[in-house]
């Protein structure tokens, strides 16, 4: 793995994880009887959470449960969903031309029902090959124009600029040394609040996969080298400090579990391989200077606690543990096309995750005062003294004031007695140190300053 020449730090407050639990969603409907426990895809639109199942789509008007209502698509298996400006939900059918397989059709919400879109008119087998293996379809707001792109295993990334009207197909690449194709076998795109780029995830390549972009709404697209997984599942995007960072994971990352890409794509760092329960990764998500959620779809859902360069390694350093509790995962999972998977989708509100699974319906974790997505990670104001033996932080009276070392170890913990609190760090080896604030109110600030 490549060096990182920056040293970043981020500490994440990990109170309030440990011993909560995720609890079951409701699924009983308004009128009577269940929704279907067999859930694909979660989102949220307009405080109101939906539920694409093997049955269509419903609706929870209250984000809690117990008051679902059907949405359209009943009998159907809707298998994911894109809600921004247009309503729009993929489900797998069977085939016209094969009546053993299945295919992808693609409908979009017209304000009062679903139509279906010009996205495969002849139902054709081949955009239905390994759809298990695909994670996630995007749209993207081009000017007046919503542009639509939904990627396949094996038959391309397909482009609509209308609506769903008419489509083209981004054309083939040749990998320069072993006959393999770019985008060809696309696993999922992915777009961002606030970034007109298009991200996605390539395996074009069987021992070397790539992240893939589209800097023109999905006309032309470019490729950079990633690996390390065999199935390049996980994408995700945020900001730290102001920085983007890119994150990726996927199935059997034998050489880390979450690779990050922190330095305008010179280099990527994955975190230490952790184990089998780490693989098989098909979400990663996460706010803007906070904790990254990862969803093993075999086990559990991980929440990120730290995150720094080891200055000795210069390699990225994840930690993470599981947030909370109560998931149940069956010994032998009912998993489709002979795969693990039984976590299916992982959504976030501002107070809680939601985790959908193939046949136990929806688990919730509320997300309190305490838990790391709450206080954004903000600068605090600190100075080291010209001799080095004091630090002066400026913070609430009140707040805990916590100083740790690189590898996350608690060194110096204080209670700030007024704004400005000196405390003596001659007692510390020269090194690189990471302070923490919580103040009364449960804000997190960080900074970090060198000993020399």
């Amino acid at each position: 793995m490549k060096k990182n020449v920056l040293i970043y730090v981020m500490l994440f407050c990990i109170i309030g994880f440990s011993s909560a639990q995720w609890t079951k969603m409701d699924l009983a409907k308004t009128g009577g009887g269940t929704i279907n426990n067999a859930v694909n895809q979660l989102a949220l639109n307009n405080n109101k959470i939906y539920a694409a199942t093997s049955d269509g789509i419903f609706e929870s008007a209250s984000a809690a449960g117990a008051d679902w209502t059907a949405y359209g698509l009943q009998g159907k298996r809707v298998f994911m969903m894109s809600f921004g400006l247009l309503k729009l939900a993929l489900t797998i059918e069977t085939a016209a031309d094969d009546a053993t397989k299945k295919t992808l059709q693609l409908y979009k919400h017209n304000g009062t029902d679903w139509v279906n879109t010009n996205f495969n008119p002849s139902k054709l087998n081949v955009f239905g090959t390994f759809a298990d293996n695909l994670i996630n379809f995007a749209q993207i707001q081009n000017g007046n124009q919503t542009v639509i792109i939904v990627p396949t295993w094996g038959n391309g990334i397909w482009r609509s600029a209308d609506g769903g009207d008419t489509w083209t197909q981004v054309a083939y690449e040749n990998h320069p040394t072993n006959g393999y194709q770019f985008y060809r076998k696309i696993p999922g795109v992915y777009t961002f609040t606030g970034d007109n780029v298009i991200y996605g995830t390539d395996k074009a390549d069987f021992n070397m996969q790539y992240l893939i972009k589209s800097t023109d709404f999905g006309l032309t697209w470019e490729h950079a080298e990633v690996g390390g997984f065999f199935n390049p599942w996980a994408f995700h995007k945020r900001k730290l400090a102001n920085k983007d960072h890119y994150y990726w994971a996927g199935k059997d990352g034998n050489q880390g579990i979450v690779w990050r890409l922190g330095d305008s794509g010179l280099s990527w760092d994955a975190s230490p391989t952790k184990g089998v329960e780490y693989w098989d990764n098909r979400r990663i998500i996460g706010d803007d200077d906070g904790p990254l959620y990862v969803m093993s779809s075999v086990n559990n859902v991980y929440v990120s606690t730290e995150e720094y360069i080891d200055p000795t390694e210069g390699l990225l350093v994840m930690n993470f543990i599981p947030v909370g509790t109560g998931i149940v995962i069956p010994a032998t999972k009912p998993a489709p096309a002979g795969e693990p998977f039984f976590l299916t989708h992982l959504i976030k509100s501002s107070s809680k995750l939601y985790v959908s699974t193939y046949n136990d319906g929806i688990y919730q974790f509320t997300l309190g005062v305490s838990s790391v997505n709450s206080p954004s990670a903000t600068s605090l104001k600190m100075y080291l003294n010209s001799a080095q033996t004091e630090l002066n932080v400026y913070t609430q009276s009140g707040s805990k004031i916590s100083i740790y070392s690189v590898t996350g170890k608690l060194l110096k913990s204080e209670t700030a007695k007024n704004n400005q609190t000196s405390i003596a760090v001659n007692d510390l080896s020269a090194s690189m140190y990471i302070v923490k604030v919580i103040s009364d109110n449960g804000r997190l600030s960080t900074n970090r300053f060198v000993k020399k």
